[in-house]
C-alpha cells in the first residue's frame, strides 16, 4: 500500500514520523504559514512548530504484513 510519509526533523536532533493515505503537500504548506508557536496534531500527538528544523516528504510502499517500507521518491 503506497503512503505519504513525513518526517520531522526537530531541534534537538530527535525525528518524528507520520503517515498520510493522500499527498500532504498542501497541509505542510499551511502548517509552514501558520504563526510561530503554533502547534500541530500527528498521529502520535502534537507537535510544536517552533521546535522543527525540517519537514521532509517521502512516498513510501508500506508493507503491511512486515511493517517494512520502501521509498518511491520524495514529494
Amino acid at each position: 500500500m503506497e503512503r505519504y510519509k513525513v518526517t520531522f526533523e526537530f531541534t534537538n536532533g530527535n525525528i518524528e514520523d507520520t503517515y498520510f493515505t493522500e499527498n500532504p503537500h498542501a497541509r505542510v504548506q499551511y502548517w509552514i504559514e501558520r504563526e510561530k508557536g503554533d502547534w500541530i496534531p500527528i498521529e502520535t500527538g502534537m507537535v510544536n512548530l517552533d521546535n522543527v528544523n525540517m519537514i521532509r516528504i517521502a512516498k513510501v510502499e508500506l508493507d503491511e504484513k512486515t511493517e517494512k517500507e520502501t521509498f518511491i521518491e520524495w514529494v
